[in-house]
């Protein structure tokens, strides 16, 4: 038993988001933010589960069950931001990210996920917030962003191997 491999997310080890993410009262939007960017994270570690070498191994599907239940739950977070109304002027940019994040896992293709990525890059002041706590949370934001479009590419090379 001693010598079985085990396999440990990042997430499982510690939790790297604070019970309170900004400030003293944060909105709905920021808590439910913060939420999202968990749950990304996670998904991402599940597809990242699922990249390795033995992803034809018919264990797996459990993890692409769950990674598929995670992105679902992405999109219903996300949802749920950009519907909700803004508390503060720091909710605007949040629910900004929230759809973009929307749009990415919902992305086609590189192509359409670089179109995102684009259009964040050249109006990145709408991005912006002078609270440092949802400053971070779209940070992190950014950060999924771009591993998302990463995901993204490398799927579509996979695609085009030779078998």
């Amino acid at each position: 038993m001693a010598d079985t491999c085990r396999i440990t997310r990042e997430c499982a080890l510690k939790d790297p988001w604070p019970a309170s993410v900004a400030g003293d009262s944060p909105t709905f939007i920021t808590r439910t933010f913060g939420a999202l960017t968990k749950a990304v994270d996670e998904a991402l570690y599940l597809e990242r589960d699922l990249s390795h070498a033995l992803s034809w191994d018919p264990a797996s599907t459990d993890i692409q069950d769950a990674a598929e239940a995670k992105w679902q739950d992405c999109l219903s977070l996300s949802g749920e931001i950009f519907t909700a109304p803004p508390a503060s002027a720091s909710d605007q940019p949040l629910q900004r990210m929230s759809m973009l994040l929307h749009f990415l896992i919902e992305a086609t293709g590189p192509e359409e996920a670089r179109r995102f990525q684009q259009l964040y890059f050249e109006n990145q002041e709408l991005f912006t917030v002078e609270d440092g706590d949802c400053q971070a949370l779209l940070q992190t934001g950014a950060r999924q962003m771009n591993a998302l479009i990463e995901f993204s590419v490398a799927a579509e090379a996979q695609n085009f191997l030779p078998i």
